[in-house]
Formats: C-alpha cells, sequence, structure tokens
C-alpha cells in the first residue's frame, strides 16, 4: 500500500497534464483582438470623408469605401464568429466524448475505493445500530424490573398474611449487585417503597382481622350473657341507692335501654364471676391487656383506669403510660360492668318511683 501511494503521489496530476499557457477563451478572443487594428485603421480612413455621391465617380467611391467597411469588416467579424462558434460546438462534441474517455480511466480505480469506504462505513453504522438496539434492551429490562418491584404492592390487595409477610422476606432479601449496573440505587429506593406500602397493609390486614375476631368475641360474649336470667333487683332503700348511683363509675357509653344492662346480668353472686382481684398473688410482668384493647372489644362502651378500679380491679402493671391487666381478668370485668349496670338501672327506676 505505502509503495502504491508512493507512486501516486510521483504521478503527475491531471491539472499539471492539462494546464496550457493560454485558455480556450483567451485563444478565440487573441482572434478577434488581432484584427482590431486593422479595423480601427479601416474606421480611420474613412471617417469624416464626404463623397460627392452627385456625380458618378463620387457615388463609385463612397459604394466602394461602403463595400469595404461592410465586407472587410463588420462582415468579416460575423463571420469569423459563425466560424468560431461552430468551432466551438465541435469542440464540445469532440471534448465530451474526450472526456468521456478520460474519465474511464480513473472511474473504476475511484469506484473499488469508494467500495471500500462504504464497506466500512456501513460496518461501522450497522455496529453502531446494534449497540444502540442492546443498549435499549437492557435499559428496557432494568426499567421492567423496577417497575415489577413496585407492582407488588399494587398486587398486594386482598392477600393474606401470610402471603404479605412472604413477599416481605423474599423483597428484604434481594440484593442489588453489579448485574444491576447504574439502575441499584433506583431498584434499592424501589423495593424499601414497596416494603413500606406491603408493611403498612399488611398493619391494615391485621388489625381488620383482629377487630373482625373481637367483634366476634364480644358478641358470643354478649350472647352468653344474654341467654342468663336477669338477677333479682336489689331491695328499695332510697337513701343507699342514690348515694350509689351518684358515686358510680363513668362508663362512657353509647345510649342503650336499661334493660339490656339489666339482662346482662348474672341470675346470683355465686354464678357471677369474682370481680375482685384475685386472692393469690399473679405475675405483674404476665399483664398484658390495655384499657384500648378492653374497649375495642366492648365496641360501643368505654372505660377507664379510675372507673375499673370503682369495680374492683387494680392495674396488675404499666407499659408506658398504658395501664396493664391481665388477659384472664377480661370476662370477670364484662359481669362486673353488667352488674353495675343492671343495679344502676334498678337504683334509677326506684329514684323515679320515689319522686
Amino acid at each position: 500500500m505505502t509503495d502504491q501511494t508512493n507512486a501516486v503521489a510521483a504521478a503527475p496530476t491531471a491539472g499539471a497534464i492539462l494546464s496550457k499557457p493560454m485558455s480556450i477563451k483567451d485563444t478565440v478572443l487573441a482572434q478577434f483582438k488581432e484584427a482590431e487594428a486593422g479595423l480601427l485603421a479601416m474606421a480611420e480612413r474613412y471617417r469624416d470623408v464626404v463623397y460627392d455621391v452627385t456625380t458618378t465617380k463620387g457615388m463609385a467611391e463612397a459604394k466602394a469605401a461602403r463595400a469595404d467597411l461592410r465586407d472587410n469588416g463588420r462582415r468579416l467579424l460575423t463571420r469569423t464568429e459563425a466560424s468560431v462558434k461552430a468551432d466551438v460546438n465541435e469542440l464540445k462534441q469532440v471534448m465530451g466524448a474526450e472526456v468521456e474517455r478520460l474519465v474511464d480511466i480513473v472511474k473504476p480505480v475511484e469506484d473499488a475505493i469508494d467500495a471500500q469506504i462504504k464497506v466500512e462505513e456501513k460496518r461501522k453504522a450497522d455496529e453502531k445500530a446494534e449497540r444502540d438496539r442492546v443498549e435499549a434492551e437492557r435499559v428496557a429490562a432494568h426499567r421492567a424490573n423496577i417497575t415489577q418491584l413496585r407492582a407488588y404492592a399494587d398486587q398486594a390487595a386482598g392477600q393474606s398474611l401470610e402471603s404479605l409477610a412472604s413477599a416481605i422476606t423474599a423483597l428484604e432479601a434481594m440484593e442489588f449487585g453489579p448485574e444491576w449496573e447504574e439502575f441499584a440505587p433506583e431498584a434499592d429506593t424501589a423495593r424499601n417503597t414497596t416494603v413500606a406500602r406491603l408493611r403498612e397493609i399488611a398493619e391494615s390486614t391485621r388489625q381488620r382481622q383482629e377487630n373482625e375476631r373481637l367483634q366476634q368475641e364480644l358478641a358470643a360474649a354478649r350472647a352468653a350473657l344474654g341467654a342468663q336470667a336477669p338477677a333479682p333487683a336489689p331491695a328499695a332503700t332510697p337513701a343507699p341507692h342514690r348515694a350509689a348511683y351518684a358515686h358510680a363509675p363513668t362508663l362512657a357509653a353509647q345510649p342503650q335501654p336499661a334493660a339490656q344492662f339489666a339482662a346482662m346480668a348474672f341470675d346470683d353472686d355465686d354464678q357471677a364471676p369474682d370481680s375482685t382481684a384475685p386472692a393469690e398473688p399473679r405475675d405483674p410482668s404476665a399483664a398484658s391487656l390495655t384499657i384500648g384493647q378492653i374497649n375495642e372489644r366492648l365496641a360501643h362502651i368505654s372505660v377507664t383506669a379510675e372507673g375499673l378500679r370503682g369495680l374492683g380491679f387494680q392495674p396488675a402493671g404499666r407499659r408506658g403510660s398504658a395501664m396493664l391487666y391481665h388477659e384472664e381478668d377480661f370476662s370477670a370485668i364484662c359481669a362486673a360492668i353488667a352488674r353495675h349496670a343492671g343495679t344502676v338501672a334498678s337504683s334509677y327506676r326506684l329514684e323515679l318511683a320515689a319522686a
């Protein structure tokens, strides 16, 4: 390749081969330039000459001068112009054929080199197109995976707690290593956001199920209490009853007929659970029932720690600001509330009767 290049560089260029002292234009115009001196002399010879055309001799001299100016001046120039144009037209044809012949010498070589260039340019363009395709697929795959991470939260509605816990565990176990490339931080953020949403959904599901369970337990407890015969009304002693009613523990309850509370009372004190704290000491650390949980189970009735003290139930412990009670005392608390409500209702009826 180097020898060929040097040989080409050493060869004379086409411009050097075709260079001439004068152009075709200069050559053609030179012919007219040569005639210019004779034309000037002819014009000066006849300029300002006045012929006596009234005489035969004068007329003949005038006609001879006119013919000389016409034939050897103006017409000579137009004939020369026509001849040059004819030569130029012929030259154009001859030159076109000659140029075509000469072009055929270099055109095949040019085409061969052009083909090499175009092959390489196409190869590079194809490689770039392939790189672009691979890159687009790579980015699309990462985007699809990140979208799937986010979609877990949308697919979690109605799933069981076990399924939610399994999904959270699987997501938390995921590691976004080098295979995630520059999308690892975005994937990690999407995973964390999804896990947070799944935890919220799981907590909401857990709370709903717990509320349903508590509602079922409360309904069962009410049914059991309602099946028992109401306790007999206490003897009418107006003053003590008024005092007991006046100092009754506060129960924030939804309005209900007094007969419903009376119906929840046990038949006698022997059948009713003991409303006082158990005689045997119990481990305070085992207490886990809070006022909030008691109120959730009671649903339509709210109690306070002070109200439970009035019913004979002292807190067994404390967690922060929350008072804690033993889980097994819940049934006794319900029975005490029912008895107290029945007593208050009876006292109220007696007060109305005595008024």
